[in-house]
């Protein structure tokens, strides 16, 4: 009964350790621009229609963007960004924007790697 006891509580702490090592500390820049871009981030159904948060590299800058993910629609990509200081960069051309990753997904609510990234912000 001892042993039981004693195998129940270190599985309990492993488990315990793996939820404590999932969560990710937010960079504050991924915050303030998921909360600016609060009312555009929408899920209609996961993996069909979503519009979520990305960042890229255009012309030397980190940009965030909203962009629809909706693979039976015909969509346009976005024609602007915003830096962690709140500047609009209007995009000349979308296909210059460079190392684009998903930031936000609007149906999990979850940070992506890129968000938690404090090598990424500008």
């Amino acid at each position: 009964m001892k042993r039981l006891c004693t195998l129940l509580v270190a599985v309990a702490l492993l488990f315990g350790c793996k939820k404590e090592n999932e969560q990710k500390e937010v960079s504050a820049c991924a915050l303030q621009i998921k909360e600016f871009f609060k009312e555009e981030l929408k899920c209609t159904e996961q993996h069909s229609m979503e519009i979520n948060l990305y960042a890229g590299m255009y012309k030397g800058m980190l940009v965030y963007f909203t962009m629809t993910m909706c693979p039976n629609c015909n969509t346009v990509p976005p024609s602007f960004g915003y830096t962690c200081a709140n500047k609009k960069i209007d995009f000349d051309d979308f296909t210059k924007v460079s190392d684009i990753q998903q930031v936000y997904n609007s149906c999990t609510k979850r940070f992506t790697e890129w968000g938690v990234d404090p090598n990424h912000e500008e």
